[in-house]
């Protein structure tokens, strides 16, 4: 999750650091992970943690998830393979994503998402 102070970014050469490091065009096993190396490296020193219970993470590969801290979070990420969506999701955690799936829409429908 990211957040930008668009104001202080633009007093920076972030843009171009971060361009110029994606451009070289290495084989560096580094580059292997995309453009992660190169953000990190651009944003060093530009960067804040977010409070972990703002963002949550790990709802598609942790199962013991604190509902309670879901219901707090706010925003939610199912990353990892049990998206919610899919059969293998986990149950308990459905719920928070299919409050704002539009089953009546034709695209949805077609889709075969799981309803709950």
């Amino acid at each position: 999750m990211n957040v930008f102070d668009l104001h202080a970014w633009r007093k920076t050469s972030i843009r171009e650091t971060y361009h110029s490091w994606q451009n070289l065009k290495s084989n560096l096993t580094m580059w292997k992970l995309g453009t992660l190396p190169p953000a990190l490296i651009a944003f060093k020193g530009h960067v804040h943690a977010i409070d972990p219970e703002w963002h949550m993470l790990g709802l598609g590969y942790q199962n013991k998830t604190d509902i309670e801290s879901v219901k707090r979070a706010a925003v939610i990420h199912y990353n990892g393979q049990s998206k919610p969506w899919l059969p293998i999701g986990f149950e308990h955690l459905r719920p928070f994503w299919t409050k704002y799936v539009n089953y009546s829409n034709d695209f949805v429908r077609n889709c075969h998402i799981m309803e709950t």
